[in-house]
């Protein structure tokens, strides 16, 4: 039953898609329509982590914080919905700050739009990698089926060093 819940999950994960650019509604948004959309679209993480991925509040201290620019007359745009999907998103393994790097990195290479559909692009990538493997039983054989766990999260740890160093050089 577990193991089944989990291929179940797994599928899911691998099937999400982070809407592109131009898949995101080119109109003023009002901070619950905001909400609704993001909940939709990411709904498969807030059931996975079993909290909400997105609050009014949460808006607030993200705009307080500088990590997203304040709204125009109480509405947001493309660009704020964009932002919003990196940022509840990436809060899982970025500090707030280091979300805030990684978007002014992306976005001092980049115009927003072609910077937020490479983000896409290389999340669902990344998820394609490692959901793939762990869907299908003949790639993972021997040691490696009991050491994923495991190798997933010093994987993680790594990856984030890495992301901390590859940050602090390009700001510099």
């Amino acid at each position: 039953m577990r193991c089944m819940k989990m291929k179940t999950i797994s599928q899911e994960i691998l099937n999400f898609h982070c809407p592109r650019w131009n898949e995101l509604p080119d109109l003023d948004l009002y901070m619950d329509q905001l909400v609704s959309i993001l909940e939709k679209n990411l709904i498969i993480f807030e059931e996975l982590w079993g909290e909400k991925i997105i609050t009014s509040m949460m808006i607030n201290n993200y705009v307080k914080q500088k990590v997203v620019d304040p709204p125009i007359k109480k509405r947001y745009n493309r660009e704020h919905l964009a932002y919003f999907f990196v940022v509840c998103i990436m809060k899982r393994v970025l500090s707030i700050s280091e979300i805030s790097d990684l978007i002014s990195y992306l976005t001092s290479l980049h115009s927003i739009d072609y910077a937020y559909n490479l983000y896409c692009d290389e999340l669902e990538r990344a998820i394609k990698e490692v959901f793939a493997t762990t869907l299908d039983p003949r790639k993972m054989k021997g040691p490696d089926k009991e050491l994923i766990i495991l190798r997933s999260a010093v994987l993680a740890f790594a990856n984030k060093m890495y992301f901390q160093v590859g940050i602090k050089n390009r700001l510099q």
